[in-house]
């Protein structure tokens, strides 16, 4: 297969957990709107360990398009995601739910999209009409104020499951993503904070699932923000070590200051030590500065 063909190639990569209710109706679904595409295209069904029926649907349905790779024990959706990235044939590798919510269309035009602007990386954004569950959408508007503090540039929808990537460019940071839950949000961060690479969003329409969902909005939410802290890290820890840093010698300074001159005693311990911690926190920023760009030259040539 020549380098073009390789690159006009898509490949779908569905994580599967326990979803023996809709995974046969999806894949039906898929490969029938897909047949007319006008695109070639590869579909890998990633079984993570389930425990019901899944894989033995999907070894049913394996012909030269749709494929099936097992897991021996559930090792969560990042890593079927890494799983599929591994062992995708395509150029181009797009994310898509096994539970029925994604509509095939709307996949069709996140690769138009892709390949018509010539994208980095894609991100379907749910629409304001999609079907959402009621007892999440508290803590998820609460998730996402939290993120796009955070984040460089906005992010209208920060994990939403289904995206596309240049096989090329996820390769370089899948073995950052997070083994279980959050893998959709630190792909989204990476992009944002790896800076070099040209991004598009497009509106898609998701539908209510079938079957029960494995999520745990609270945890799992608490977990997705120390994995974003995580990134944030890794590609600048000088910003935030440094803002730290230069917090505390601010504060020592004015304190000690405004101490001296009221009191006529001298400059006070607590103020020296907020110095010279917020010093040497600015020192810690920068040497991590050095070891992250270390770690990203290694990332890039990988």
């Amino acid at each position: 297969m020549s380098e073009e063909e390789v690159i006009s190639m898509v490949s779908v990569i569905i994580p599967a957990y326990n979803e023996a209710q809709a995974i046969g109706d999806t894949l039906r679904e898929l490969s029938e709107k897909l047949s007319i595409c006008g695109f070639e295209y590869e579909v890998l069904v990633i079984n993570d360990g389930s425990s019901d029926d899944t894989e033995s649907i999907v070894r049913k349905m394996e012909n030269e398009h749709i494929r099936c790779i097992s897991h021996r024990v559930n090792r969560g959706y990042g890593s079927a995601i890494v799983t599929g990235v591994k062992n995708a044939r395509g150029g181009l590798i797009i994310w898509y739910d096994a539970d029925g919510q994604h509509r095939p269309e709307d996949l069709i035009r996140v690769v138009n999209k892709m390949k018509e602007e010539n994208l980095d990386y894609c991100i379907g954004v749910r629409s304001s009409t999609s079907y959402q569950v009621k007892n999440r959408v508290f803590g998820k508007l609460i998730l996402k104020k939290i993120v796009n503090l955070l984040a460089r540039e906005p992010m209208q929808d920060f994990n939403s499951g289904m995206r596309a990537f240049k096989r090329e460019v996820l390769l370089k940071y899948v073995t950052l993503l997070p083994k279980r839950f959050g893998a959709s949000t630190i792909s989204s961060f990476i992009m944002q904070e790896a800076g070099n690479y040209a991004g598009g969003e497009i509106t898609i329409e998701v539908r209510s699932r079938t079957g029960k969902s494995t999520v745990r909005p609270l945890k799992d939410g608490m977990r997705t923000l120390m994995l974003i802290m995580d990134i944030i890290l890794l590609f600048r820890p000088a910003e935030v070590f440094g803002s730290i840093g230069i917090f505390f010698i601010v504060v020592g300074v004015v304190y000690g200051v405004a101490l001296a001159i009221l009191e006529g005693l001298g400059i006070p311990v607590l103020s020296a030590i907020l110095c010279m911690g917020g010093i040497q926190t600015v020192f810690l920023g920068i040497i991590l500065s050095q070891i992250s760009r270390l770690r990203l030259d290694n990332l890039d040539n990988d």
